[in-house]
């Protein structure tokens, strides 16, 4: 499914939280600079004419189709074990989220054992889910607009004893309802499915969950076990999320891994994981032949522009 929206530039530097100022990185302005606060990972902020950027645009929209009644909406993104990408992935879909008009979306930090929202974004808060489960802040308090407009990001806080059972409470669905009552989309950045529960216990208190997988790293038994625990526990997989695919620039039919985020959706349905796995292989190609596609068209564009150097 392909999504023709066009990108929502950041706004001005002179007004960016951060106190980041934009500076020239191979003859291109980046909106943060060479000196940001935000991670340069964060591509709809940094390089929303990416390609990377135009995949989690396609990811947004299967997200909308599947919500139809346009109602607010939670997602929990996870992975099957750590360095997948999951929250990369999240700041990243929450920002892109944030471009369409008339949302408001809001980016909670769920991982308490090994918070990065905040860092990703380049806000500094000890507060936030964790206390404000616990009624010790306020919403206001702990809820920090980011450099990306009409996106807010909520900070995991403390480690509680027992984050999975935090995250069980019926404080956190009363908070989820709250946060629903203000926003047009909650994402939540939740731990791994491996070793922990948390992103199970809270796959089944919002709307779906969204598995990120990272491409030649993540054993395919590994993520058909992480679906399989997410859906016994009563979530719905919405799908998975490639990342970790990168592409030689100089010769676009070399590919290997490497440390750029970005990847291609693939849908999930709700049954065996021999479908989970045909669904990941058939995303995998997808996404070769997306990114060679979308080489052959920039290199097109730069012959053109050369063409029209040499005219001048």
């Amino acid at each position: 499914m392909t999504d023709n929206e066009s990108s929502v530039q950041p706004d001005d530097t002179s007004q960016d939280p951060s106190g980041d100022r934009g500076q020239q990185e191979g003859g291109r302005e980046r909106p943060g600079g060479l000196l940001s606060k935000v991670d340069g990972h964060l591509v709809m902020y940094h390089d929303p004419d990416a390609l990377h950027a135009e995949q989690y645009r396609a990811c947004r929209t299967n997200l909308m189709a599947m919500n139809r009644s346009g109602a607010p909406w939670a997602i929990v993104v996870t992975s099957s074990q750590r360095g997948e990408g999951k929250s990369i992935t999240a700041a990243n879909l929450a920002a892109c989220l944030a471009e369409m008009p008339g949302a408001r979306v809001c980016l909670l930090d769920l991982d308490s054992r090994a918070p990065s929202l905040g860092r990703i974004l380049g806000v500094d808060l000890d507060r936030g889910v964790t206390e404000l489960i616990k009624g010790s802040v306020s919403l206001s308090e702990v809820r920090v607009p980011t450099v990306i407009p009409n996106l807010d990001v909520i900070c995991a806080g403390a480690e509680p004893d027992s984050p999975a059972e935090l995250l069980g409470s019926e404080q956190f669905v009363e908070l989820v309802s709250e946060l629903k009552r203000r926003y047009s989309w909650i994402i939540m950045d939740s731990p791994p499915v491996n070793p922990w529960t948390d992103a199970c216990v809270v796959s089944a208190l919002v709307n779906g969950a969204l598995v990120v997988v990272r491409l030649q790293e993540a054993p395919r038994e590994t993520v058909n076990r992480s679906i399989d625990l997410v859906r016994s526990a009563g979530g719905h997989v919405l799908g998975t999320f490639l990342t970790g695919l990168t592409v030689d620039r100089d010769d676009p039919s070399r590919y290997s891994d490497g440390p750029d985020e970005g990847g291609l959706w693939s849908a999930s349905s709700d049954g065996e994981t021999t479908e989970t796995s045909k669904n990941l292989a058939k995303a995998e190609q997808s996404l070769r032949k997306q990114e060679r596609a979308f080489l052959k068209k920039q290199s097109k564009k730069r012959k053109r522009e050369d063409d029209e150097d040499t005219l001048v």
